[in-house]
């Protein structure tokens, strides 16, 4: 299991406000900022996964969005099905539990703390309704 982390913290220079560590301050930060409540430690969660119509995507916190799409094709009256390989550019900075799910990337708009108009891999933060899979950190 991988030990809590937010991607940068040391780096970021935050002031750390009386919290333990930079990753502590980061990630009260970036909850304020998405409109989220922070997770107590044990219930910081690392990864979900979750459907965008057909687009089935995984958020990991340090990694960059990752995904596939099914592609039907018919030749010869018969169907084949491919998996198109998604990604995204942004690294996943956080992930906070609540209805609905938010996750952080590193996407210029998470500076600004705009709430995303609708859910998908392009906007930030990103709000997952339903996940399919969480994975928490081993805090």
């Amino acid at each position: 299991m991988t030990t809590f982390f937010v991607p940068g913290a040391a780096d970021a220079g935050l002031p750390d406000a009386g919290l333990p560590d930079a990753n502590e301050a980061a990630y009260r930060r970036l909850a304020g900022l998405a409109g989220a409540v922070p997770a107590a430690p044990g219930r910081r969660i690392r990864r979900v996964a979750f459907k965008v119509g057909r687009e089935s995507w995984t958020a990991e916190v340090g990694r960059k969005m990752a995904g596939t799409r099914p592609e039907h094709r018919r030749r010869r009256g018969e169907v084949t099905t491919t998996t198109e390989r998604l990604s995204g550019h942004a690294t996943v900075l956080a992930i906070f539990e609540g209805t609905p799910f938010v996750i952080v990337t590193d996407e210029e708009q998470a500076a600004s703390a705009l709430p995303a108009s609708e859910s998908s891999p392009s906007t930030n933060p990103i709000l997952v309704d339903k996940p399919s899979r969480i994975a928490h950190f081993a805090d």
